[in-house]
């Protein structure tokens, strides 16, 4: 779309973070500018709770991307947006988890900036925070994980083996969005690049929300695991001895005694 130079008459755009689902894990930034946004686009992610926050009566537009399908490309909700300020004060761009982590915020901030239209990215809480604090476990452990590397399973021409070549997960939390797809390779990238087969991973379906589903297993088994239980996307894939401390707390609210120690 060719850029615009004047912004009078034109209204704002706010790429908003919806956080990992539950609607009171949203910034209370992000409530106020829901609460009075004209027109709100949403994305696949985005939970019908947390759409239900808006006023009534106001256009909601879907514009959600999954892997293999799109109601949108990209370049669409650029335009739609931009054109969208023609028409409304406030526009809201609502993105799943924080827009800044695999969100595509940058490709639509700098459209939105070179058509010469105001916007602001507000921030959200990414689904690995959402999904550490729903299930009572940290992302980092002095004595478990003192890294944390936040990896995508997809890439804009498809599946991202190669940023798991040569990854150690000793001492590390791996966190992988958009990785349930990949699950095969990406556990195979692992094992091949010198990990254990018995490294602890979790898969986490519709994190934080009523519907949560929590797989655990290792690099070996979590595929069958995700097989059998007919896990789908929404799904985040958490990997190390971090998963280790999680199955051993949940063993502690059961009431079972149980040593936990680094290895």
């Amino acid at each position: 779309m060719s850029g615009i130079s004047n912004q009078t008459n034109r209204g704002k755009i706010y790429l908003v973070g919806a956080g990992p689902g539950d609607p009171e894990l949203l910034t209370i930034k992000a409530l106020k500018i829901l609460r009075k946004a004209d027109i709100v686009f949403y994305d696949d992610l985005v939970s019908p709770r947390i759409l239900g926050v808006c006023r009534k009566r106001i256009q909601m537009v879907y514009v959600g991307k999954r892997l293999g399908i799109h109601s949108c490309l990209q370049n669409e909700i650029n335009d739609k947006l931009i054109q969208a300020s023609v028409e409304h004060k406030t526009i809201v761009r609502l993105k799943g988890g924080d827009p800044s982590i695999f969100g595509r915020v940058g490709e639509e901030y700098a459209s939105i900036l070179q058509a010469g239209i105001s916007c602001e990215i507000i921030a959200g809480i990414t689904t690995a925070s959402g999904v550490a604090s729903s299930l009572g476990f940290p992302l980092t452990h002095r004595d478990f994980a003192r890294e944390i590397l936040f990896l995508s399973g997809h890439k804009k021409d498809g599946v991202n083996t190669d940023a798991f070549r040569n990854i150690n997960c000793i001492g590390k939390t791996i966190i992988i969005y958009m990785g349930l797809n990949s699950l095969t390779l990406i556990a195979s990238e692992l094992i091949r690049s010198g990990n254990l087969p018995s490294t602890r991973i979790a898969v986490i379906q519709n994190a934080t929300l009523d519907s949560e589903r929590v797989f655990t297993g290792n690099l070996e088994t979590i595929e069958s695991i995700v097989t059998k239980n007919e896990v789908k996307s929404p799904a985040i894939l958490v990997i190390g001895e971090i998963v280790r401390f999680y199955e051993e707390m949940k063993f502690l609210k059961n009431g079972c005694a149980s040593i936990l120690s680094p290895v």
